[in-house]
């Protein structure tokens, strides 16, 4: 019976870092929905379309939040049952859960620095208007660099 609780422990644990990850990513992404929202007719990006692009940017935003909150652990042990089910037939799903929870605590310490990577390419663009390219691609690179750290 120990043993059952264990990965339970393990998965609740997990599961408050990853919403704990969402959490403080918000805070960017709330900016960035600002910022976007903020373009007077859209001029700052170019769009004619910016009142539809808007509500479709509301509805999303909000779905997302919401899916990622509810299903995002789920998605995480979607993705690593079906690498499992590639790969590792002959090995237990759950000892592919066990690693995959451990390293999800650590979500919220990537997400920090990932939080300024986000804020600082919203102002950049925005703000600053520095143009697409010039600030996506360095700050791009380095968020794909700390994802991939996680």
């Amino acid at each position: 019976m120990a043993q059952n609780a264990r990965p339970n422990q393990e998965r609740q644990a997990a599961l408050r870092r990853v919403r704990i990850a969402l959490l403080l990513l918000l805070v960017p992404a709330i900016y960035n929905f600002i910022s976007f929202s903020s373009c007077p007719n859209g001029n700052c990006i170019g769009l004619r379309i910016h009142g539809i692009s808007q509500t479709l940017n509301s509805n999303g935003f909000i779905l997302i939040v919401a899916a990622t909150w509810f299903f995002g652990l789920r998605a995480f042990e979607f993705v690593t049952g079906g690498i499992h089910s590639i790969v590792a037939r002959n090995s237990k799903l759950s000892d592919w859960k066990e690693p995959l929870y451990i390293n999800l605590r650590r979500a919220p310490f990537f997400a920090v620095p990932g939080a300024v990577l986000w804020a600082i390419c919203v102002m950049a663009f925005y703000q600053l208007q520095l143009g697409f390219y010039p600030v996506s691609v360095p700050l791009g690179i380095a968020a794909h660099i700390l994802a991939a750290c996680l």
